[in-house]
């Protein structure tokens, strides 16, 4: 099992985000807002948490499915949209990421947001592996991650390829983080097609510290 326990607690103790990035809106506005039926696109994230994204998505009348480690997340995830989008079509699971309960070229669109940077290098490997496996030919996937450089990296406990357990910044004691390099995502993504590769970086303490972000957009 790859997914970390820590997750669980974070989304018992904590409250989290409610909505979606632009970046997000953005990917799925661009690449499938045109659908002649929305309902027949299937979005699957992976690490979905209490369920943001999934819920934006399921607003705008795309099928939606997700699935992640913590009981907790999925929980209050599914409870959002049975409460704010009834007739929502699609299923919410508690399962790995390393080993996805979907059949193969399932899903039009994956998306990741920062799920699988929370993960080592080689396990990362195999998530990539699972997203490019369940995605249909010409499937997109979103994926979001740390950048090396960004607030936290380099401190705490170095614990694999440019991994940490930070002690300092926004992912203090969330346990594993992994900060790539361009090279890294290259590397991750080397079965994908590379469509759009940027970089956001925002500051914190009156611009002493950075959090730097990857955004990809990557097809079968």
């Amino acid at each position: 099992m790859a997914w970390d326990q820590t997750w669980e607690h974070v989304f018992k103790t904590q409250e989290w985000g409610k909505y979606p990035s632009e970046d997000l809106i953005r990917f799925v506005a661009r690449n499938f807002y045109e659908a002649p039926s929305r309902n027949e696109i299937r979005i699957l994230e992976v690490g979905c948490g209490t369920g943001a994204n999934l819920w934006y998505v399921a607003r705008e009348g795309f099928s939606v499915y997700g699935i992640d480690g913590s009981k907790t997340a999925v929980e209050k995830a599914k409870s959002r949209l049975n409460s704010e989008i009834p007739g929502w079509s699609g299923e919410l699971l508690i399962g790995d990421i390393i080993s996805l309960p979907y059949n193969d070229a399932s899903f039009d669109a994956v998306i990741d947001n920062e799920a699988i940077a929370t993960n080592s290098f080689e396990n990362a490997c195999e998530m990539y592996n699972e997203i490019y496996r369940v995605l249909k030919p010409k499937g997109k996937v979103y994926s979001r991650a740390f950048s090396e450089g960004s607030w936290g990296d380099g401190t705490g406990e170095h614990v694999g390829h440019n991994a940490w357990i930070p002690n300092e910044g926004p992912l203090n004691n969330k346990g594993l983080s992994r900060f790539a390099s361009k090279m890294d995502l290259e590397e991750l993504l080397e079965k994908f097609q590379i469509i759009e590769l940027e970089r956001l970086e925002r500051t914190y303490s009156n611009l002493n510290d950075r959090v730097i972000e990857w955004i990809v957009t990557a097809e079968k």
